[in-house]
């Protein structure tokens, strides 16, 4: 059995913004999502770290921007699904954006320039589980 696990993290406090994140992500749209979110949503290490069960949201570019920029803060989210060999994950920051999706060795979406973070990190269609942990860690966040 393989690995799963998708996050949306968000810099700083913001477990007081929940009705707000819940509604830029569409979660009152789902009633269980929207307990969910309530739920697993903690803040650890400078970041809100909501957990993606569903694997809905980290994919949802435009939702995450927008939550970016209404928050005014840094947003990012990972994707780590070795069954499926997926693995991605995406940065928003002060209107900048940096996306990258692959999916067995092929590159579904590569866009927005490299993060600091990806320095020395080998970000291509080999990326795997290790190149996005490092990447979050680099940032503070916690995947465990």
């Amino acid at each position: 059995m393989g690995l799963s696990k998708a996050i949306v993290a968000i810099k700083g406090n913001q477990l007081n913004q929940i009705n707000k994140i819940s509604e830029i992500l569409n979660y009152f749209e789902d009633e269980n999502l929207s307990d969910e979110i309530s739920q697993t949503t903690e803040f650890k290490n400078g970041w809100t770290i909501l957990q993606d069960e569903e694997m809905v949201f980290v994919s949802e570019e435009d939702l995450l921007q927008e939550l970016s920029e209404e928050l005014d803060t840094e947003v990012f989210s990972l994707t780590i699904q070795s069954t499926a060999a997926t693995y991605g994950f995406s940065h928003f920051n002060n209107g900048n954006s940096r996306i990258i999706l692959v999916q067995d060795g092929d590159i579904l979406e590569n866009s927005g320039e490299s993060i600091i973070q990806e320095k020395d990190l080998n970000i291509d269609e080999n990326i795997s589980e290790s190149e996005i942990s490092k990447i979050a860690e680099k940032l503070g966040i916690d995947v465990e």
